[in-house]
């Protein structure tokens, strides 16, 4: 088995569906795809490049920033540009590397992590 790419990453927001989309489509800019209807489950879906990221209204379990837990990761145009928004928005992140690759961690309001990389295919 190869896998070729990431076709959708889903986080569990448990009753925090408003601000949690909200933080994803003013702090990323992604665009809402429609949702098919879940019975009882609320959530909200986005385009996220070629593939999606669903949010479920269940329990995220612990919550932190926690590079080595569960987390998903975006690439950014400008991780610097993104690092100055957080610090702007007052967002506590954490910052590693491995080799020559920066990496930014953050939470979203419902406690998942989320981690930033520069994209390899724009130079800054």
């Amino acid at each position: 088995m190869k896998v070729t790419r990431v076709l959708h990453v889903s986080v569990n927001i448990e009753g925090e569906l408003d601000e949690t989309r909200t933080f994803y489509r003013q702090l990323l800019g992604l665009d809402s795809k429609a949702r098919p209807d879940i019975g009882g489950i609320a959530g909200h879906w986005f385009a996220l490049g070629g593939a999606e990221l669903h949010l479920v209204d269940a329990p995220p379990g612990d919550v932190g920033i926690r590079p080595t837990g569960n987390h998903y990761c975006v690439a950014v145009d400008d991780l610097d540009a993104a690092v100055a928004e957080l610090e702007a928005r007052k967002i506590d992140y954490v910052r590693g590397a491995q080799g020559d690759v920066v990496q930014i961690w953050i939470v979203d309001p419902a406690g998942n992590t989320v981690e930033l990389q520069q994209d390899a295919g724009i130079g800054i």
